[in-house]
């Protein structure tokens, strides 16, 4: 029997998704395709000996409370440290803000569940993640997109939406936002809060790439500068442990952290115990810091090596915003180049990209532009690769 409601309706196939199934496919039959699709970190550098030890500890040294049930607030030694860490971002904050989740997406999955149930819209920055957009249309949002200058959301247009739309919330990742790259200056982070105070809105500060500054500068967050409760703070272990914890977290007030637990004990009950206090042993004793400064140098590298062959291969004229960190490069080829078309004559050759019109609420959007994520491959396969996309792409003229 079919489910045919207006939510399954709206339901349909990831766009990264859609990629990496066809690229198993390949896989699975033995041919190995380089993929620069994916939104995933560079496995080569997940803490493994760091999680073999705390696993090992967890199982000797606390009973069988560590695959019990657990509380759907979360472990509470892992909030005061997600409390602490948060410093980092200038935000200070305690336990009682801090709500645990399977993942950042879940966080926003809730959030967008609980504020939408009854319709609205919501704000995007143009372009913007996927599954975000997914999870929009997934209940039935109007998604107004506004523009992105090269330091974030262009402010007079996102006031303009704010007065002529009923709003619900902000949605942003001001931090080498996912896919173009570019970071919300101060100044702009400061004048969000104030038109989200003065319009009554909420900002969704989706933060999952926040230290994976090159420099190793750190943005005070957005949360940081909200003193009416106006923000809430979403964050995730994703790229800085490995996504397959699934740990995310939000930051926002004491009523809402309390909205959100209402919803996870109806939907899932808890987050996996074992992956939260894996999280709690990691955050509080191995050097994160440390791991961290591995991860932006060869993050770095690999981006300067991506940005070396695209501008050496690829066709005159394709401009290249340059990420000063995060994972990904956001290339605007000449408008006569059509990227979705341009997706099988590449992968044809065993690799992967991402068509720019994906990361757009509006169809047909930008298809001269494309997203290469930097992190996942290694170095040779970047500079080889890179320029025989560059090769193909320039063929077809």
């Amino acid at each position: 029997m079919e489910i045919k409601t207006r939510f399954t309706d709206s339901l349909g196939p990831s766009a990264i998704r859609a990629i990496t199934t066809m690229i198993n496919a390949k896989t699975a039959a033995g041919i190995a395709v380089t993929s620069f699709a994916g939104g995933m970190p560079a496995k080569e550098f997940f803490p493994l000996k760091e999680l073999r030890e705390i696993t090992e500890n967890i199982f000797d040294n606390e009973d069988g409370q560590v695959i019990q049930y657990a509380p759907s607030t979360g472990y509470e030694p892992l909030k005061r440290t997600l409390a602490d860490f948060m410093k980092r971002f200038q935000v200070n904050t305690t336990s009682e803000n801090i709500q645990i989740y399977e993942g950042s997406t879940q966080a926003l999955s809730y959030i967008t569940r609980a504020m939408l149930t009854d319709g609205g819209a919501v704000v995007v920055e143009d372009p913007s993640y996927t599954g975000a957009l997914d999870i929009f249309r997934s209940y039935r949002a109007e998604i107004i997109d506004v523009p992105m200058d090269d330091d974030g959301l262009n402010m007079e247009m996102l006031e303009n939406a704010l007065k002529s739309h009923d709003v619900k919330f902000i949605y942003t990742i001001p931090d080498f936002q996912n896919p173009s790259g570019r970071v919300t200056s101060v100044e702009k982070r400061k004048k969000m809060v104030e038109l989200s105070e003065k319009y009554n809105v909420l900002i969704l500060e989706d933060a999952p790439y926040s230290l994976l500054s090159f420099s190793g500068n750190v943005f005070p967050a957005i949360k940081s500068f909200d003193k009416d409760n106006h923000v809430v703070y979403i964050g995730s272990v994703s790229k800085i442990i490995a996504p397959g914890m699934r740990i995310g977290w939000t930051v926002g007030s004491k009523l809402f952290t309390q909205q959100m637990v209402y919803i996870k004990m109806i939907d899932d009950l808890q987050v996996n115990n074992l992956s939260q206090r894996q999280v709690f042993h990691y955050l509080s004793e191995y050097d994160v810091d440390e791991h961290l400064e591995t991860v932006r140098k060869v993050y770095g590298h690999r981006r300067d090596l991506m940005v070396e062959a695209v501008r050496e291969s690829f066709p005159e004229g394709t401009k290249v915003v340059v990420p000063e960190g995060g994972m990904f490069l956001w290339l605007e080829l000449p408008e006569k180049y059509d990227t979705e078309k341009l997706f099988e004559p590449v992968f044809n050759e065993n690799i992967a990209f991402v068509p720019g019109s994906k990361f757009y609420a509006a169809p047909g959007r930008s298809l001269n532009c494309m997203r290469l994520n930097f992190a996942t491959s290694n170095e040779a396969a970047i500079s080889e690769k890179v320029r025989r996309m560059g090769e193909i792409i320039a063929s077809l003229k």
